[in-house]
């Protein structure tokens, strides 16, 4: 595999040469001789930054590979490109060093992932500037191992660890160890290995630091499960971040009244306490379902009430056990900054219930859905109020 230009993490500025330009779509698409806009690929977002040449200028938004030819996608400022101008490529300097910090980070970071929690398999990476994910399959994540994990990421990163970037061929780079790549996934005969020193080997293509030093710091800013695997976010280069969530810990701690290693287990203890409230909130306000009003609008009996976060299948089971002959019942239920609305009519009624609650929800710039004689739709908490009357004109 060969060594691109591209793969020069601190090459910022090159001259080059157009191999070819095509304008479509209010773009150029371009392809460079040996360009030093990196791709993108390996979870690493493209390099951005522009082009200039003796009667051009133009900023490159993207750039991508088909096959083994980097595209550039251009806007142009002025001027146009042709095949065999010699241009001048700059690169957003300050995206490329943050991915760069990123990507060395990640590397770290997933190695120091896999010492503390056991068996690892990496899903997949997602780097951006700001903010990074690393989706990781294991058994068990949790703040303590990801705090080691953390730890042990910054000692590295204080070691100043040389990181080397060799060519090796295949069968060599796979008995090297764990290279995050399965051997049949390797289509050529040499790999890029990114080692770094007596700590990680990893098959890669994307930027990274000349020494671990580079990133700076690394702090894991929250972990959740994503559709099978667990998405550990990052972010690297300074410790702003860490001073934010310290200051964070210790305002809670002051509030609580607490020292801040106890914040924890007090939220934990204010989350219970305030879900049994819930609880007991929501048995309340069904209860209140019994007292439903009830009149006669045209001939039918119309059953409303208006009662706050109760649970859907409480409505429906009510709903339900109050039609008789002739009956439309409608349940106002306030949660949050919406209010839920359910509708049911009995079926020698023969109403088409859905149109019936979208006419009246279109009043209020809401609407719904169902079918026969069930429907339910949401309108804003301030035309809660109002609902009922609304219904009643309809009927």
């Amino acid at each position: 595999m060969q060594m691109h230009r591209y793969q020069n993490a601190f090459l910022f500025e090159a001259e080059d040469e157009v191999v070819s330009a095509e304008a479509k779509e209010g773009f150029i698409f371009t392809e460079l001789k040996d360009t030093i806009f990196y791709p993108g690929g390996g979870g690493q977002p493209c390099d951005t930054g522009t082009i200039e040449t003796a009667s051009f200028s133009g900023e490159v938004v993207e750039a991508w590979k088909e096959n083994d030819k980097v595209i550039h996608k251009i806007k142009a400022k002025k001027g146009s490109l042709k095949k065999g101008d010699k241009a001048t490529l700059k690169l957003n300097r300050e995206r490329r060093e943050k991915l760069v910090r990123m990507h060395t980070g990640e590397h770290v970071l997933f190695k120091s992932l896999e010492i503390n929690l056991g068996d690892v398999e990496l899903d997949k990476i997602n780097l951006s500037e700001d903010e990074s994910s690393l989706f990781i399959k294991t058994k068990e994540a949790t703040w303590d191992k990801l705090f080691k994990a953390e730890e042990l990421v910054n000692k590295i990163i204080s070691e100043d660890r040389e990181i080397i970037e060799k060519e090796y061929k295949k069968e060599d780079a796979v008995r090297l160890g764990k290279l995050r790549i399965k051997a049949d996934r390797i289509k050529s005969d040499t790999v890029r290995v990114v080692e770094i020193k007596d700590f990680d080997w990893s098959a890669c293509a994307g930027t990274h630091a000349g020494s671990t030093g580079y990133i700076g710091s690394l702090v894991i800013t929250g972990f959740n499960f994503v559709k099978g695997s667990w998405e550990i976010r990052f972010r690297t280069g300074n410790l702003e971040s860490l001073f934010s969530m310290a200051a964070v810990a210790r305002k809670s701690a002051s509030l609580l009244k607490s020292d801040a290693s106890e914040v924890p287990d007090l939220v934990r203890r204010l989350q219970d306490e305030a879900e049994s409230y819930k609880e007991k909130f929501r048995e309340m306000s069904s209860k209140l379902l019994e007292f439903s009003s009830e009149e006669k609008v045209k001939g039918i009996t119309l059953v409303h009430n208006t009662v706050d976060d109760v649970e859907k299948k409480q409505l429906t089971d009510k709903a339900i056990s109050l039609l008789k002959e002739k009956t439309i019942v409608c349940f106002v239920n306030r949660t949050g900054d919406k209010a839920a609305i359910l509708l049911a009519a009995s079926e020698d009624l023969k109403l088409n219930t859905p149109d019936l609650l979208n006419k009246v929800l279109s009043k209020f710039g809401g609407r719904g859905g169902g079918r026969d004689n069930f429907a339910m739709g949401a309108v804003d908490m301030k035309d809660s109020e109002k609902i009922i009357d609304e219904l009643k004109k309809h009927i």
